[in-house]
């Protein structure tokens, strides 16, 4: 059987070159394409496909809250993510929102359909978490692996720069949830401003 597949990527280029390679397998057919979030959403809800494609940052809503929304939608939903970051933080992030795979954009093409094949056929295709960093060493663990996966989707919205106001319309929530969750993440990375967090964030390397 064809696996059908919804790409999202919001660079063109990105997106136009991984479905040339994608459907030039003759077991897989790029039923749909888009650039953010929000029209992931409406994308999959509308065409059903087997296996969703996807980079974690894109405009309008991120990587974190699309799998979020998608899999409350379609539980039975299968999300690849394919990304230029290659800390476990990320990969550990996917995971627990509930992508069943992570691929490096740096991997070929033949990494990449092996880990749409294993997906579509209920496995798991974590590839980047068992690659290594440019020094040799294993992708080092932040403080943000700390945080639950309800408190990373925030932590990474507050590091965007969104206010609280922002962050409950995102992710369905009560102001006063995200405030709590926002006062949590303070007190879990030690710091007491988002001022603070975002510096945290960026020597972690968390920021693009």
């Amino acid at each position: 059987m064809t696996i059908k597949i919804v790409l999202a990527d919001d660079h063109v280029l990105m997106r136009q070159g991984l479905s040339q390679v994608l459907n030039a397998d003759p077991g897989i057919d790029v039923i749909g394409e888009c650039g953010d979030g929000v029209e992931l959403i409406e994308l999959v809800i509308r065409l059903k496909p087997d296996v969703v494609v996807m980079d974690i940052s894109m405009p309008r809503m991120s990587g974190l809250v699309a799998i979020d929304k998608l899999l409350a939608q379609r539980p039975d939903c299968k999300i690849l993510v394919l990304s230029m970051h290659n800390e476990l933080e990320y990969i550990e992030a996917m995971q627990d929102a509930g992508a069943k795979g992570y691929v490096l954009k740096e991997s070929s093409s033949d990494v990449l359909i092996d880990a749409i094949r294993s997906i579509y056929h209920g496995r798991t295709a974590f590839i980047a978490a068992h690659q290594r960093n440019d020094t040799g060493k294993p992708a080092r663990v932040s403080p943000v692996a700390a945080l639950t996966r309800r408190e990373r989707e925030v932590f990474f919205l507050v590091a965007a720069g969104n206010t609280s106001k922002q962050i409950a319309e995102l992710l369905t929530m009560s102001l006063k949830t995200a405030e709590n969750h926002r006062s949590n993440i303070y007190k879990k990375l030690n710091v007491s401003s988002s001022a603070e967090l975002i510096r945290l964030a960026g020597k972690a390397g968390l920021l693009e």
